[in-house]
């Protein structure tokens, strides 16, 4: 039986100081397995010289490809962009930092061949401090409860999928933290094993506090895309439904009342009424975006898409 191919993926911002020991530390790895590989390292729009540098390590090394992003992204697009790019049937994405160690990878392409479609990290140890340890088991935690998903690190970058998880799947900006999770509702074969991360060999993190905030949100967004993605309308027609009613049977009230109850509607019951007229608006609104909405994912899945990235070089392919 042919071997599979394999392609990594390697995002890269501001990371010229590490880039070079990273990519020898890939190619001593996979230049080990029997599998043809392919590594495609993507500049994320690095103000240092890091795109400099993978033009050299790709005329260094055969199998080393590089794309040059026009601008910085974030790391999911830059993700989807090497995958959109790459031709492997086997997808491992890491971190460019050197937190994550490619000792692991034949581990986890070992644990793929015993007929999982997906393989993770789960973080046995890890260099941070007990306040970001505890916002991050909190993340996870909610994760969890929205999912149901049953994983013991969900946003870690430091993966491998069966390509065709990725072929129908749209990785947005800052989706990557959810990715596994979201396919992981889906009922793929998924396992994970234990790896340390290491401390960052040069340069300064970007991860930072504020982008709790930005967890949040995407916590909110993870919820619609696992329940209400395909539907919408369920979404916001029931919500719109129950508010549209919520001020509607005042409203009929008031009007019976004062066409057969003598109610004097302007002197007693004005602000009442009027609020109840703007839960009906609230309401239509809401039921309107809901079809809104509806048409937006028939568009998006039947017509064609654009790219939220864009290229400005790349390097030779191997």
């Amino acid at each position: 039986m042919e071997l599979e191919k394999i392609s990594v993926i390697i995002p890269l911002y501001n990371e010229e100081e590490n880039i070079s020991h990273l990519a020898e530390e890939v190619f001593l790895v996979l230049d080990q397995i029997p599998n043809d590989y392919e590594v495609i390292l993507v500049n994320d729009g690095s103000a240092d010289l890091t795109w400099n540098s993978i033009e050299k390590i790709c005329q260094r090394y055969n199998k080393f490809s590089g794309i040059d992003l026009g601008g910085n992204f974030g790391q999911s697009i830059a993700l989807r962009s090497g995958f959109e790019n790459s031709t492997g049937d086997i997808i491992v994405f890491m971190d460019g930092d050197l937190q994550h160690n490619p000792a692991y990878i034949p581990k986890f392409l070992a644990k793929l061949n015993e007929g999982y479609d997906m393989v993770g990290g789960s973080k046995e140890s890890r260099p941070e401090g007990f306040i970001q340890s505890k916002l991050s088991s909190i993340a996870h935690y909610l994760i969890f409860k929205i999912t149901n998903a049953k994983m013991q690190y969900y946003a870690a970058t430091f993966r491998v999928y069966r390509r065709f998880l990725l072929e129908n799947t749209n990785i947005l900006k800052d989706t990557h933290r959810f990715l596994a999770a979201i396919l992981a509702t889906k009922g793929v074969r998924q396992t994970e094993i234990p790896i340390s991360i290491r401390s960052r060999h040069a340069g300064k993190s970007n991860y930072k506090m504020t982008k709790l905030f930005s967890v949040i949100i995407d916590l909110v967004f993870l919820k619609f895309a696992v329940s209400y993605m395909n539907k919408p309308f369920r979404l916001f027609g029931f919500f719109g439904l129950l508010i549209f009613l919520t001020g509607l049977i005042p409203v009929i009230y008031f009007i019976f009342g004062s066409l057969f109850l003598s109610f004097n509607l302007s002197a007693d019951y004005l602000s009442e009424f009027l609020f109840s007229i703007f839960f009906i608006l609230i309401g239509i609104l809401m039921i309107s975006f809901g079809i809104v909405a509806e048409i937006g994912i028939h568009n998006y899945y039947s017509g064609k898409e654009i790219s939220p990235y864009s290229i400005r070089k790349k390097t030779p392919k191997p």
